[in-house]
Protein backbone atom coordinates (compact mmCIF):
# COMPACT_ATOMS: atom_id res chain seq x y z
CA UNK A 1 0.00 0.00 0.00
CA UNK A 2 1.48 3.68 -0.80
CA UNK A 3 0.20 7.15 0.10
CA UNK A 4 0.17 9.79 -2.66
CA UNK A 5 -1.28 12.46 -0.35
CA UNK A 6 -2.39 12.22 3.07
CA UNK A 7 -5.88 11.17 2.31
CA UNK A 8 -5.27 8.92 -0.84
CA UNK A 9 -4.42 5.63 -0.91
CA UNK A 10 -3.53 3.06 -3.05
CA UNK A 11 -2.62 -0.31 -4.05
CA UNK A 12 -1.13 -2.77 -6.79
CA UNK A 13 -1.21 -5.92 -7.43
CA UNK A 14 1.99 -7.38 -10.44
CA UNK A 15 1.35 -10.09 -11.84
CA UNK A 16 5.63 -10.86 -11.92
CA UNK A 17 4.83 -11.27 -8.11
CA UNK A 18 2.22 -13.92 -7.83
CA UNK A 19 2.97 -17.06 -10.22
CA UNK A 20 1.85 -19.98 -8.07
CA UNK A 21 -0.93 -21.58 -10.35
CA UNK A 22 -4.04 -21.45 -8.51
CA UNK A 23 -2.88 -18.83 -5.82
CA UNK A 24 -4.83 -15.21 -5.33
CA UNK A 25 -3.45 -12.68 -4.20
CA UNK A 26 -5.48 -10.10 -2.20
CA UNK A 27 -5.69 -6.89 -1.52
CA UNK A 28 -9.12 -4.31 0.32
CA UNK A 29 -9.79 -1.51 2.24
CA UNK A 30 -13.29 0.21 2.33
CA UNK A 31 -15.01 0.06 -0.31
CA UNK A 32 -12.52 -1.55 -3.33
CA UNK A 33 -10.31 -4.58 -3.56
CA UNK A 34 -8.33 -6.14 -6.16
CA UNK A 35 -7.51 -9.63 -6.51
CA UNK A 36 -5.33 -11.80 -8.97
CA UNK A 37 -4.29 -15.00 -9.77
CA UNK A 38 -1.89 -17.24 -12.90
CA UNK A 39 -4.95 -18.77 -13.20
CA UNK A 40 -6.28 -22.24 -12.68
CA UNK A 41 -4.68 -24.55 -14.94
CA UNK A 42 -1.63 -24.18 -17.42
CA UNK A 43 -1.93 -21.70 -20.30
CA UNK A 44 -2.23 -24.18 -23.83
CA UNK A 45 -0.89 -21.06 -26.08
CA UNK A 46 2.15 -19.12 -26.33
CA UNK A 47 3.05 -16.48 -23.34
CA UNK A 48 6.23 -14.63 -22.18
CA UNK A 49 5.54 -14.20 -18.80
CA UNK A 50 3.32 -16.55 -16.51
CA UNK A 51 1.63 -14.00 -15.14
CA UNK A 52 0.98 -10.50 -17.13
CA UNK A 53 -1.90 -9.21 -15.33
CA UNK A 54 -2.09 -6.37 -12.85
CA UNK A 55 -4.70 -4.37 -10.85
CA UNK A 56 -4.89 -1.67 -8.30
CA UNK A 57 -6.85 0.81 -6.88
CA UNK A 58 -6.66 4.41 -5.47
CA UNK A 59 -9.40 5.82 -2.86
CA UNK A 60 -9.62 9.86 -1.65
CA UNK A 61 -12.12 11.36 -0.03
CA UNK A 62 -13.99 12.24 -2.94
CA UNK A 63 -14.48 8.67 -4.21
CA UNK A 64 -12.86 5.15 -5.79
CA UNK A 65 -10.87 4.45 -8.71
CA UNK A 66 -10.06 0.57 -9.98
CA UNK A 67 -8.16 -0.71 -12.98
CA UNK A 68 -7.07 -3.87 -14.36
CA UNK A 69 -4.83 -4.10 -17.76
CA UNK A 70 -4.23 -7.49 -19.02
CA UNK A 71 -1.05 -7.48 -20.10
CA UNK A 72 0.65 -9.45 -23.73
CA UNK A 73 4.07 -9.86 -24.64
CA UNK A 74 5.47 -10.00 -20.44
CA UNK A 75 4.57 -8.03 -17.79
CA UNK A 76 5.77 -4.46 -18.22
CA UNK A 77 3.18 -3.00 -20.25
CA UNK A 78 0.03 -3.97 -17.83
CA UNK A 79 2.14 -2.98 -14.73
CA UNK A 80 3.19 -0.13 -16.16
CA UNK A 81 -0.22 1.22 -17.72
CA UNK A 82 -1.53 0.65 -13.54
CA UNK A 83 0.52 2.25 -12.25
CA UNK A 84 1.00 5.12 -14.12
CA UNK A 85 -3.26 5.69 -14.08
CA UNK A 86 -2.60 5.54 -10.44
CA UNK A 87 0.54 7.90 -10.07
CA UNK A 88 -0.64 10.68 -12.68
CA UNK A 89 -4.26 10.41 -12.46
CA UNK A 90 -5.70 9.12 -8.98
CA UNK A 91 -5.18 11.94 -7.02
CA UNK A 92 -7.31 14.42 -8.98
CA UNK A 93 -10.34 12.11 -9.67
CA UNK A 94 -10.61 11.06 -6.00
CA UNK A 95 -9.91 14.01 -4.44
CA UNK A 96 -12.50 15.43 -2.58
CA UNK A 97 -13.13 18.19 -4.99
CA UNK A 98 -12.61 17.49 -8.87
CA UNK A 99 -14.71 20.18 -9.85
CA UNK A 100 -16.32 19.54 -13.50
CA UNK A 101 -14.67 15.95 -14.09
CA UNK A 102 -18.07 14.90 -15.13
CA UNK A 103 -18.07 17.14 -17.73
CA UNK A 104 -14.53 16.97 -19.30
CA UNK A 105 -14.76 13.13 -18.47
CA UNK A 106 -14.17 11.68 -22.12
CA UNK A 107 -11.22 14.06 -23.10
CA UNK A 108 -9.59 13.42 -19.19
CA UNK A 109 -10.24 9.39 -19.95
CA UNK A 110 -8.95 9.86 -23.34
CA UNK A 111 -5.76 11.49 -22.31
CA UNK A 112 -4.68 9.08 -19.23
CA UNK A 113 -5.23 6.33 -21.73
CA UNK A 114 -2.76 8.00 -24.30
CA UNK A 115 -0.46 8.75 -21.47
CA UNK A 116 -0.90 5.41 -20.25
CA UNK A 117 0.12 3.95 -23.71
CA UNK A 118 3.22 6.57 -24.12
CA UNK A 119 4.89 5.16 -20.87
CA UNK A 120 3.97 1.87 -22.08
CA UNK A 121 6.45 2.48 -24.94
CA UNK A 122 9.18 4.82 -23.48
CA UNK A 123 9.78 2.29 -20.57
CA UNK A 124 10.23 -0.42 -23.26
CA UNK A 125 12.30 1.29 -25.02
CA UNK A 126 14.51 2.46 -21.87
CA UNK A 127 14.30 -1.62 -20.83
CA UNK A 128 15.28 -3.18 -24.29
CA UNK A 129 11.43 -4.87 -24.21
CA UNK A 130 9.95 -5.69 -27.61
CA UNK A 131 6.61 -6.31 -28.43
CA UNK A 132 5.18 -5.60 -24.42
CA UNK A 133 1.64 -4.21 -25.19
CA UNK A 134 -1.70 -4.49 -22.63
CA UNK A 135 -5.40 -3.76 -22.45
CA UNK A 136 -6.96 -1.24 -19.91
CA UNK A 137 -10.08 -0.79 -18.34
CA UNK A 138 -10.82 1.43 -15.25
CA UNK A 139 -13.65 3.36 -13.07
CA UNK A 140 -14.17 5.99 -11.06
CA UNK A 141 -17.00 6.54 -8.05
CA UNK A 142 -17.87 9.93 -6.54
CA UNK A 143 -20.69 8.44 -4.45
CA UNK A 144 -21.17 12.24 -2.75
CA UNK A 145 -21.16 13.63 -6.53
CA UNK A 146 -23.68 10.85 -7.29
CA UNK A 147 -21.97 9.69 -10.53
CA UNK A 148 -19.41 7.22 -11.67
CA UNK A 149 -17.48 6.72 -15.07
CA UNK A 150 -15.51 4.43 -16.78
CA UNK A 151 -13.47 4.14 -19.67
CA UNK A 152 -11.57 1.18 -21.62
CA UNK A 153 -8.99 0.17 -24.15
CA UNK A 154 -9.42 -3.92 -25.22
CA UNK A 155 -11.37 -6.50 -24.29
CA UNK A 156 -11.32 -6.41 -20.08
CA UNK A 157 -14.44 -6.00 -18.81
CA UNK A 158 -16.44 -3.04 -16.60
CA UNK A 159 -19.51 -4.90 -15.32
CA UNK A 160 -22.01 -2.40 -13.60
CA UNK A 161 -23.79 -4.27 -11.21
CA UNK A 162 -27.41 -2.99 -9.98
CA UNK A 163 -30.06 -4.64 -8.65
CA UNK A 164 -31.55 -7.34 -10.77
CA UNK A 165 -28.96 -6.16 -13.75
CA UNK A 166 -25.68 -6.80 -14.80
CA UNK A 167 -24.23 -5.04 -18.07
CA UNK A 168 -20.69 -4.34 -19.30
CA UNK A 169 -20.35 -1.08 -19.83
CA UNK A 170 -16.44 -2.17 -21.35
CA UNK A 171 -18.34 -4.14 -24.33
CA UNK A 172 -17.73 -2.31 -27.90
CA UNK A 173 -20.15 -2.95 -30.61
CA UNK A 174 -17.34 -5.19 -31.91
CA UNK A 175 -14.54 -6.84 -29.59
CA UNK A 176 -10.85 -6.82 -31.66
CA UNK A 177 -7.18 -6.92 -30.72
CA UNK A 178 -6.67 -3.33 -28.98
CA UNK A 179 -4.17 -2.67 -26.79
CA UNK A 180 -2.12 0.16 -24.58
CA UNK A 181 1.89 0.01 -26.60
CA UNK A 182 1.58 -1.00 -30.03
CA UNK A 183 3.70 1.40 -31.99
CA UNK A 184 2.40 1.56 -34.67
CA UNK A 185 -0.93 3.82 -32.84
CA UNK A 186 -1.47 7.35 -32.85
CA UNK A 187 -2.87 9.65 -30.96
CA UNK A 188 -5.73 9.49 -33.43
CA UNK A 189 -6.04 5.29 -34.13
CA UNK A 190 -5.99 4.48 -30.53
CA UNK A 191 -8.82 6.77 -29.51
CA UNK A 192 -11.09 5.52 -31.93
CA UNK A 193 -10.22 1.78 -29.68
CA UNK A 194 -11.91 3.99 -26.66
CA UNK A 195 -15.11 2.95 -25.28
CA UNK A 196 -16.01 5.29 -22.06
CA UNK A 197 -18.73 7.43 -20.40
CA UNK A 198 -20.27 8.21 -17.54
CA UNK A 199 -23.78 8.01 -15.36
CA UNK A 200 -26.04 8.29 -12.58
CA UNK A 201 -24.83 6.08 -9.17
CA UNK A 202 -28.79 5.29 -9.14
CA UNK A 203 -29.37 1.90 -7.42
CA UNK A 204 -25.71 0.30 -8.21
CA UNK A 205 -24.40 -2.13 -6.33
CA UNK A 206 -20.56 -2.26 -7.57
CA UNK A 207 -18.37 -1.87 -10.31
CA UNK A 208 -16.85 -5.24 -10.74
CA UNK A 209 -13.85 -4.87 -13.28
CA UNK A 210 -12.12 -8.33 -14.66
CA UNK A 211 -9.55 -9.30 -17.49
CA UNK A 212 -10.61 -11.78 -19.74
CA UNK A 213 -9.56 -15.02 -17.95
CA UNK A 214 -13.02 -15.18 -16.40
CA UNK A 215 -14.89 -14.74 -20.29
CA UNK A 216 -12.33 -16.53 -22.61
CA UNK A 217 -13.92 -19.27 -24.92
CA UNK A 218 -13.34 -22.38 -24.03
CA UNK A 219 -10.84 -21.06 -21.33
CA UNK A 220 -13.20 -19.30 -18.88
CA UNK A 221 -17.14 -19.23 -17.85
CA UNK A 222 -20.07 -19.04 -20.34
CA UNK A 223 -21.52 -16.17 -18.91
CA UNK A 224 -19.50 -13.64 -17.43
CA UNK A 225 -23.08 -11.20 -16.42
CA UNK A 226 -24.26 -14.04 -14.73
CA UNK A 227 -21.06 -15.09 -12.39
CA UNK A 228 -20.32 -11.59 -11.37
CA UNK A 229 -24.26 -11.36 -10.47
CA UNK A 230 -24.27 -14.57 -8.66
CA UNK A 231 -20.31 -13.58 -6.74
CA UNK A 232 -21.49 -10.54 -5.68
CA UNK A 233 -25.28 -11.47 -4.48
CA UNK A 234 -23.44 -13.60 -2.20
CA UNK A 235 -21.35 -11.45 -0.83
CA UNK A 236 -23.79 -9.19 -0.11
CA UNK A 237 -24.54 -10.61 3.77
CA UNK A 238 -20.90 -10.19 4.99
CA UNK A 239 -20.31 -7.54 7.03
CA UNK A 240 -19.92 -4.41 4.39
CA UNK A 241 -16.25 -4.34 5.10
CA UNK A 242 -15.95 -7.80 3.73
CA UNK A 243 -18.11 -7.23 0.23
CA UNK A 244 -15.48 -5.80 -2.05
CA UNK A 245 -13.09 -8.97 -1.03
CA UNK A 246 -15.32 -11.15 -1.76
CA UNK A 247 -16.21 -10.12 -4.66
CA UNK A 248 -13.16 -9.81 -5.87
CA UNK A 249 -12.22 -13.02 -5.11
CA UNK A 250 -15.01 -14.58 -5.80
CA UNK A 251 -14.76 -13.98 -9.34
CA UNK A 252 -10.84 -14.84 -9.67
CA UNK A 253 -12.11 -18.31 -8.02
CA UNK A 254 -15.03 -18.82 -10.43
CA UNK A 255 -12.78 -17.98 -13.30
CA UNK A 256 -9.99 -20.83 -11.67
CA UNK A 257 -12.33 -23.16 -11.44
CA UNK A 258 -13.63 -22.93 -15.20
CA UNK A 259 -9.59 -22.98 -15.88
CA UNK A 260 -9.86 -26.27 -14.26
CA UNK A 261 -12.76 -27.64 -15.75
CA UNK A 262 -11.57 -26.63 -19.25
CA UNK A 263 -7.59 -27.88 -18.60
CA UNK A 264 -6.38 -24.66 -19.67
CA UNK A 265 -6.12 -21.38 -17.58
CA UNK A 266 -5.09 -17.37 -18.69
CA UNK A 267 -4.40 -14.88 -16.23
CA UNK A 268 -7.06 -13.10 -14.12
CA UNK A 269 -7.14 -10.28 -12.47
CA UNK A 270 -10.06 -8.30 -10.94
CA UNK A 271 -10.71 -4.69 -9.39
CA UNK A 272 -13.71 -4.01 -7.24
CA UNK A 273 -15.98 -0.60 -5.88
CA UNK A 274 -18.74 -1.52 -3.69
CA UNK A 275 -21.35 1.17 -3.35
CA UNK A 276 -24.02 -0.48 -0.65
CA UNK A 277 -26.19 -3.72 -0.02
CA UNK A 278 -29.47 -2.23 -1.72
Amino acid sequence: MTTLESAIRTAVLRGRDHTALGAIASVSEGSTAVSLSRGGAPKRYRYQDENEDAAGFARGPGGSLVAVADGHGGFLAAETAVEWLLDTSARGWVSADAGDLRARWEETARDALFGAHTEILARATREGVEGTRTTLAFALVRPGDGWLAFASVGDSHVFHVAAGEVVDLAAPEERGLFFLGTASETRETLLLRVVSGSEPLADTRALVLVTDGLSERHIGVDLPEATVGEVVAAALPAARDLRPLGTARGVVEAALAAHARHDAGDNVASAVAFLSAS
